[in-house]
């Protein structure tokens, strides 16, 4: 199959070094208004694609099978379901989309169309913290306090400067993946401030937000864009989870996964491969994007939170199973 990736910035290589050691899809495109950005990301990893700033230009300069949508959080929703619309299969970066409905009317367009729409949801799905997860269901019982820090050292703003509440959209959605593994009772409120820490760097911002759950658990999550190494911890966080009788701490060190062989690839690089697996199954094709639907709820409570200054219920998925 054929790709054209919208967005060439430092996301991007990562999906580069993915899909060419996969093998199984070509880059025939790459869209961005800066073309210098998409140049040297051809040049980086000797592609040969066609050149473009927009999805229009890429679908009427090269051929497209799949879409790989790498826009900054904002535009995710209308460019995946242009590209949807257009008979094209997405593969997104998180989040999927800002709001409910706008993720909704995409796992329907892709189930309509028979079309592949899937997700990145590597932290969620990182084996270290799944086996974490496991460490607490065998050994706790709910009601859990769970609190989170997953503070990043950006050196760059890149398109964060620009992003309204960038913690909040681009960051904290990996959280809630990872709560949503932790736990399983259904969330029912979230409160959510971010606040600009300009003072450090112009894109340096830190969000706290606290989730209720129905089983009386409760989260509570700091996560920011930070600029001095000293504060930051690992990309994956440091989770701790207290429940009655029980405690247990996740606090991956980042040079960890190079330490052994055994660690095998980032978690980034087999949530690309199994996007990859489902383009070429055989059979109807799925929608894995519908799992995700959970923390797209919590984004959208939590971005009406920052903007209301007030705790605001989460809203409830609909069944969308087929």
């Amino acid at each position: 199959m054929k790709a054209a990736l919208i967005g060439c910035g430092a996301i991007a290589s990562r999906w580069v070094r993915s899909l060419l050691a996969d093998g199984r899809i070509e880059i025939t495109a790459l869209a961005d208004p800066d073309q210098q950005a998409a140049r040297a990301l051809a040049d980086r990893y000797e592609l040969t694609p066609a050149f473009a700033t927009t999805l229009d230009e890429a679908l009427a300069l090269a051929p497209v099978d799949v879409v790989v949508n790498l826009t900054p959080p904002d535009h995710h929703y209308r460019v995946s379901r242009s590209a949807l619309a257009r008979g094209l299969h997405v593969l997104t970066e998180k989040p999927l989309t800002l709001n409910l409905p706008d993720a909704l009317d995409l796992v329907h367009l892709a189930r309509e169309r028979g079309l592949l729409l899937a997700v990145m949801q590597n932290r969620g799905a990182d084996p270290g913290f799944l086996a974490f997860r496991e460490t607490v269901r065998l050994g706790g019982r709910p009601p859990f306090a769970v609190a989170a820090d997953t503070l990043v050292a950006l050196p760059g703003p890149g398109f964060r400067s620009s992003q309204h509440l960038p913690v909040t959209t681009d960051l904290a959605v990996h959280a809630f993946d990872q709560v949503r593994a932790l736990i399983t009772a259904p969330p029912t409120e979230v409160t959510c401030t971010e606040t600009p820490t300009d003072f450090l760097a112009p894109h340096s911002s830190i969000a706290t937000i606290t989730v209720r759950f129905a089983d009386s658990s409760l989260f509570n999550y700091r996560g920011g864009y930070i600029v001095d190494p000293f504060l930051r911890t690992g990309a994956n966080g440091d989770w701790r989870v207290e429940a009655r009788a029980f405690a247990a701490r996740w606090a991956p060190d980042p040079a960890d996964r190079h330490k052994t062989a055994e660690a095998g690839p980032p978690a980034y690089q087999r949530c690309i491969t199994a996007m990859v697996d489902a383009l070429h199954q055989p059979g109807t094709m799925p929608v894995p994007a519908a799992s995700n639907l959970g923390s797209i709820a919590l984004l959208d409570a939590a971005l009406q939170s920052a903007a209301s200054r007030r705790s605001v219920p989460v809203p409830e998925v609909p069944d969308v199973r087929p």
